[in-house]
């Protein structure tokens, strides 16, 4: 009939066999497998320390005379329903035009970075 072996119509179990088992792992989401980072307030004493770490040091005056200083201020901030928004949108006030810049911050305090 020109059907190769293994092909043509799926097979059923015969009545009573157990399912067929797939031979694949079952899958994995990347952010599952890979270990979650530590809080931004585990990895630096303060702003200015995560700023220089995203080689952003130009900033840290920003943050200074904006008293936004507490790696904890900053996480609240985050934490809140808006609160990634609402932490784009004060950098950008503080003076921090670039768009890649402000994402590095937020990143680096949700976590993401």
């Amino acid at each position: 009939t020109g059907r190769l072996a293994g092909q043509g119509e799926p097979q059923t179990p015969a009545a009573g066999a157990p399912p067929a088992q797939s031979a694949a792992p079952p899958l994995q989401s990347p952010v599952a497998a890979s270990p979650q980072r530590p809080r931004a307030s585990e990895r630096w004493g303060d702003a200015a320390e995560m700023l220089a770490e995203l080689s952003l040091s130009q900033y840290a005056s920003a943050f200074e005379e904006e008293e936004m200083t507490s790696i904890e201020l900053l996480e609240d901030i985050v934490s809140r329903g808006d609160g990634e928004k609402e932490l784009m949108d004060a950098l950008k006030e503080m003076g921090i035009k670039k768009m890649g810049h402000r994402q590095a911050i937020v990143g680096a305090v949700v976590g993401k970075l």
